[in-house]
């Protein structure tokens, strides 16, 4: 099919193409209402070791401290009284969370540490949920990088390893001050911190450098490996959410790892179906 016959098809089935009316950006804007959106970023209660930094201190979720600060920011939540909770989890781990959290709300699961169960349960049970929500999905790779071996190898190709951008120092200097900062913090100072608008964008810079953006001449490795296993999964997590929201009445708390926050905030920002809001609303002072 070629591409302008394709563009015309899509262009039919959308809603209201081809009507007579005009609307002004401002008139735009005054369109049917939305839902209401806060994405809260976390790092993991229980870290398994599998981002590139590799955090040097432990916060004890399970102490008698840190679960009072759980239960402060579990309360603090449940203010903004989301109509859905949607948390990070795909495949088998769907169905056995959905029997985790039925044994918990009959009293018969103790919480493990992972921020699903100690924000995700506790919040559920609070506002009386019968169920709990789950977006997370693979991301589909260019066939080229189907694994890493074959990514690694396409990227060695041109030239891009091991060189090292000078960048990567900084950012790792980042990821430790954040780390460590965390033992000074109680888990609400943390989440907010996480959730600042410039600490979200800086953290996606990481992204725009070193092999993520290699090109060699008409080929684009860097780029297609990350718009697969990155950038696509994310636009699945958002097109998972827009299928389970409910528009206009939903208030939807999404609980998600920080890393996902940039690409999400921006579709959400760009969506008319979402009114996203923010953290500090309920975290702040």
């Amino acid at each position: 099919m070629r591409p302008l016959t394709l563009c015309l098809l899509l262009a039919a089935a959308m809603p209201g193409a081809g009507a007579s009316e005009s609307l002004s950006l401002e008139e735009f804007h005054r369109g049917p209402p939305p839902a209401a959106l806060l994405m809260l970023g976390t790092f993991h209660f229980k870290d398994a070791g599998l981002d590139g930094y590799k955090p040097e201190v432990d916060v004890d979720i399970l102490s008698p401290q840190r679960q009072r600060e759980v239960q402060e920011v579990v309360e603090r939540l449940a203010q903004f009284a989301p109509t859905r909770i949607m948390l990070e989890a795909r495949g088998p781990a769907v169905e056995m969370l959905h029997e985790r959290y039925q044994a918990y709300l009959a009293g018969d699961y103790e919480l493990g540490a992972n921020e699903i169960y100690q924000l995700g349960f506790r919040l559920g049970k609070r506002l009386e949920h019968e169920r709990l929500h789950y977006v997370d999905a693979e991301g589909r790779n260019y066939e080229e990088f189907k694994d890493r071996e074959a990514s690694l190898a396409a990227l060695a190709e041109c030239g891009a390893l091991p060189q090292e951008n000078p960048w990567e120092a900084r950012y790792t200097a980042l990821y430790r001050h954040d780390d460590h900062a965390k033992a000074n913090q109680s888990l609400r100072e943390t989440l907010l911190a996480i959730n600042e608008a410039d600490r979200i964008i800086a953290g996606h810079g990481h992204y725009m450098i070193g092999y993520h953006t290699i090109q060699c001449g008409d080929r684009f490795p860097g780029a297609d490996l990350l718009s697969g296993w990155w950038y696509n999964r994310n636009i699945r997590i958002f097109s998972m959410m827009r299928t389970m929201t409910r528009v206009p009445e939903d208030r939807v708390l999404l609980i998600i790892g920080a890393g996902h926050l940039p690409i999400l905030r921006h579709m959400a920002q760009a969506s008319p179906e979402y009114r996203l809001r923010e953290v500090a609303e309920f975290l702040g002072d």
